[in-house]
């Protein structure tokens, strides 16, 4: 009996040790805080999918110290349909972000997010991925609104599609530049892509020459209220946005990237509003756009400005770059000879088609405008300042030079006010510009070379040096 009673005391101690301890363990405080703590998220890879509205500081970025947020920021990206930046903050970087998917990326408030690029890289790629790349089938006509394709498979309405074909741009002086055309999809049967507006080509296929047909997914960017810079001026590209549908970058500012400000490489209805860009462009730099239409098809440029670049937008590309527009933008440069040669406020190179340049203003640079394509129109712009020509026209057909204005200041003058190239064959209609200081022709090149030409209602004022 005596045994049992020590048994029994030895196993009601430990159960009271044992209530003693979790009671102790649920009275324990929990640690408070004096600021919220910044939750890092932990996501695997097979949630990578799984899109949502993030911030990089979830994902360990600090955006008001010196230390690099690149790994952060990238990881961020991966995980984000919409990319909030923190307002005022400054991200350091030292190697590009990248995304190939449908993404916003903007600043959560009014106040600017900037990203540093400390390395002589770029600060954002956007780069969509091919699906499927085959072979045109039949000859395409002009005004076509469908192709025959040697293979369908995978390709799906709104999908992008882009025509390049063997032969060589019309007006092509380097070797390597190609007829070609970008549309979507908006409907497949069979063999059959019909395309959301007709085709603007005509292609001989199957006798002398070949139509690749690359094919790409729907995928857009919406960048707003961001600034992308390098400490000092670097030979660089900072922003290149690739195969996009309907991209939206506005309050966007890009510095100190010497070669191109912001590349739209192949995209589709980009609008581009409210941007400045400032390259520090030197003389060795034969590129320096702000912005570079490569090879897209209705993109419109609003409201921007552009200062120490060597053209403030370019349109061209491996295959044309067509429908664009600038307008209500402002280009400042430097006087003739101080940037490489062929510097103009804004202009096309060889592979473009009906570009519009109206209502913008130029000063300086050594042409206010340049064309080398075709259907372009330069309408109701102002140039002032320090230039050899209003317009240097080199390349294409059908250049429409329409109600615009030189303005001399500190007695400058132009040489001509049409600056012609004996490459050019093609026609000009000039109407209807007012020039403050001239000191030369009206057309300084030799116009017996042209198809047409229509000169009517301009009003000059001579200006002696």
């Amino acid at each position: 009996m005596k045994i049992k009673s020590i048994a029994i005391i030895v196993i009601l101690l430990f159960i009271v040790t044992i209530v003693s301890y979790f009671t102790a363990e649920e009275k324990n405080p929990t640690l408070q805080y004096e600021d919220d703590p910044v939750e890092s998220k932990d996501i695997t890879d097979t949630e990578i999918n799984e899109l949502s509205t993030n911030r990089p500081e979830d994902f360990g970025a600090n955006g008001f110290d010196n230390d690099p947020d690149t790994n952060s920021l990238q990881k961020a990206i991966d995980h984000s349909d919409t990319l909030l930046l923190k307002g005022g903050a400054k991200y350091i970087i030292d190697a590009p972000l990248e995304s190939s998917h449908t993404i916003t990326i903007k600043s959560e408030d009014s106040r600017p997010a900037m990203i540093i690029q400390r390395s002589s890289e770029s600060a954002l790629l956007i780069n969509n991925v091919e699906k499927a790349s085959t072979f045109v089938s039949k000859k395409i006509a002009y005004n076509q609104p469908y192709v025959e394709l040697n293979d369908t498979k995978g390709i799906e309405p709104g999908d992008l599609i882009h025509l390049v074909s063997s032969k060589l741009w019309f007006w092509d002086n380097r070797g390597y530049l190609k007829k070609g055309e970008m549309h979507r999809v908006t409907k497949v049967e069979g063999k059959k892509v019909y395309l959301d507006t007709n085709t603007n080509g005509k292609y001989n296929v199957g006798k002398d020459e070949s139509v690749t047909a690359k094919v790409y997914p729907q995928i857009s960017l919406e960048l707003s209220n961001v600034s992308f810079t390098h400490p000092t001026p670097l030979k660089t590209v900072m922003v290149r946005v690739s195969y996009t549908i309907d991209a939206n970058i506005n309050n966007v500012s890009v510095t100190n990237s010497k070669l191109l400000g912001i590349q739209l490489k192949n995209t589709y209805n980009s609008i581009v509003n409210n941007v400045k860009i400032n390259l520090g462009t030197t003389k060795d730099i034969t590129s320096g756009y702000g912005i570079q239409d490569w090879g897209g098809r209705g993109t419109l440029i609003t409201n921007s400005t552009f200062a120490r670049v060597r053209r403030g937008v370019d349109f061209s590309g491996d295959t044309p770059s067509r429908f664009g527009t600038v307008t209500h933008s402002k280009a400042y440069g430097y006087k003739d000879g101080v940037l490489a040669s062929g510097n103009s406020g804004f202009g096309t190179h060889s592979t473009a088609d009906n570009i519009t340049f109206k209502n913008n203003y130029v000063k300086n640079f050594s042409y206010g405008f340049l064309s080398r394509g075709t259907n372009i129109t330069v309408e109701n712009n102002v140039h002032e300042g320090a230039s050899r020509s209003f317009i240097a026209v080199s390349l294409g057909n059908h250049v429409n030079i329409l109600n615009n204005s030189y303005k001399s200041i500190n007695n400058s003058s132009l040489e001509g006010f049409i600056m012609l190239l004996d490459s050019y064959k093609g026609t000009i209609k000039a109407s209807g510009n007012k020039i403050d200081g001239l000191n030369g022709p009206f057309i300084k090149g030799k116009t017996e070379n042209l198809q047409d030409l229509t000169v009517k209602d301009n009003r000059v004022t001579t200006r002696q040096e």
